[in-house]
């Protein structure tokens, strides 16, 4: 299993996420909702307490169920623009006749709802790393250090994201500082709000 994550349930009607959910929660993973399980639509969590908006918190991957064939969102599916937004990848489960969510979808649940999200969010984590190390190679040339023999992972958590560099020598100071300012531009061009950004160099000799 990938590590826990947290996953936003969207559902176009009450109860036909029900199957889902149970998967998820079974695999390990946290499941959060914008409504109340009695909730017919507006207004959502966030408009009643703003605080509880579930994309306040770090959110992994959000998990879109439509029950039927529908050209329009139903009221229980507005959170899915909000998602969008936010940048957290969007995967659904459902007929994709009409579907007006298509384009903007990170990917549609063929099998396993569970191994879907998880593919999801490894993908939108994996476009991050990539991105990190394109912009942080030009710092690690002038280190003396080939991108290609830097390893850098990403942990998101609850209340941070964890970036770490792995390379095969030890950096000044100022690379340092200059591979966290490097990271931070490749977060904020991700579109995403993880919360603050820990940075951290390590070397593996």
């Amino acid at each position: 299993m990938t590590r826990p994550l947290d996953v936003l349930v969207i559902e176009s009607h009450p109860g036909v996420a029900a199957s889902a959910v149970q998967a998820l929660e079974a695999a390990g993973h946290h499941v959060h909702r914008c409504y109340d399980d009695d909730s017919l639509g507006f207004p959502c969590r966030a408009v009643i307490d703003p605080a509880q908006c579930p994309l306040l918190r770090h959110t992994d991957v959000a998990l879109l169920v439509r029950g039927r064939v529908a050209p329009r969102p139903t009221e229980l599916e507005q959170g899915a623009s909000c998602v969008l937004r936010a940048g957290v990848p969007l995967v659904e489960q459902g007929p994709d006749a009409l579907d007006r969510f298509e384009p903007w979808l990170a990917a549609r649940v063929d099998e396993s709802v569970v191994a879907t999200c998880e593919a999801a969010s490894d993908a939108a984590l994996g476009e991050l790393r990539r991105e990190i190390l394109r912009l942080a190679a030009a710092i690690l040339f002038n280190a003396g250090i080939p991108a290609s023999r830097a390893r850098c992972r990403v942990e998101p958590g609850a209340t941070r994201l964890r970036v770490m560099f792995d390379l095969p020598a030890a950096v000044t100071p100022g690379v340092k500082q200059a591979l966290a300012v490097r990271v931070l531009d490749a977060v904020r061009g991700a579109g995403r709000t993880f919360g603050p950004v820990e940075v951290t160099v390590h070397p593996t000799t």
